[in-house]
């Protein structure tokens, strides 16, 4: 999955979710990145990591998934960072080459294909995160409400969180006979999560859409690739080009 740009990766994914042909697929950003060289900062979305278990634990849980079969990771490229971190994710997470694709994904240029994408097929899927919106857009079956700052309580209540995410999935797929597609914004903890799902429950999809679905499920976002008038909307990425304009292919 090296090859190739973020364009094409996006159409690969969704030519396997038109098949129905289950995959889990994890992100691990920026945030991911600054967590796992334990750094301590403040995020866009305001909440903040000061150290504690979950850096070892969610360094060994991206690693984790050069084991598990159709799991992929998406990393960023040299020019959503710069060619040394992209590298560092690349010897670090220690990931098989052919389950790699690009960390924007569903982010940048591809949003829009993304999301339209799920609109005009009816996709039906389960939501972990935050945001209570009313949806008619998307197809959501149910919802599991997830509180934004759970990062924040990680070390004394990462047990009963992840027992309350694991249940309320669990419930859903003992109680169907079919393929089901759950789509996670939990931040770094759904780097936790998926892992462990997709080992488990490997007939299942298990997605994770961050920002994606922000505008539809919590009437809001702060994502610039969103806004038409911002440069991130014609943004493609390529791992040996840098960031490309889509126009200029």
């Amino acid at each position: 999955m090296i090859q190739g740009n973020s364009l094409n990766h996006l159409f690969f994914f969704l030519k396997k979710i038109q098949k129905r042909e289950p995959f889990s697929f994890i992100r691990p950003n920026d945030g991911e990145y600054l967590i796992v060289t334990n750094n301590t900062f403040v995020t866009q979305d305001l909440w903040k990591f000061n150290g504690g278990s979950l850096q070892q634990e969610l360094l060994e849980s991206i690693r984790s998934c050069r084991d598990i079969d159709n799991c992929y990771v998406g990393i960023p490229c040299s020019s959503c960072w710069d060619q040394n971190k992209t590298n560092w994710c690349i010897n670090n997470y220690n990931i098989n080459p052919d389950k790699l694709t690009y960390g924007n994904l569903v982010c940048n240029y591809n949003w829009k294909i993304f999301t339209n994408f799920f609109i005009d097929n009816k996709i039906k899927f389960f939501y972990i995160g935050p945001g209570e919106t009313p949806c008619t857009t998307l197809n959501v079956i149910d919802r599991l409400y997830t509180d934004p700052f759970q990062i924040e309580k990680w070390d004394t209540e990462k047990e009963t969180f992840k027992k309350y995410v694991f249940n309320w999935i669990e419930n859903k797929i003992s109680n169907s006979d079919k393929s089901l597609f759950f789509c996670f914004s939990v931040g770094p903890l759904t780097k936790i999560l998926i892992p462990h799902l997709a080992r488990t429950y490997k007939n299942h999809f298990f997605f994770d859409v961050g920002s994606a679905f922000d505008l539809f499920l919590k009437g809001s976002t702060n994502r610039l690739y969103i806004n038409d008038n911002q440069l991130y909307t014609k943004i493609v990425c390529d791992f040996q080009k840098g960031h490309i304009k889509y126009l200029d292919q």
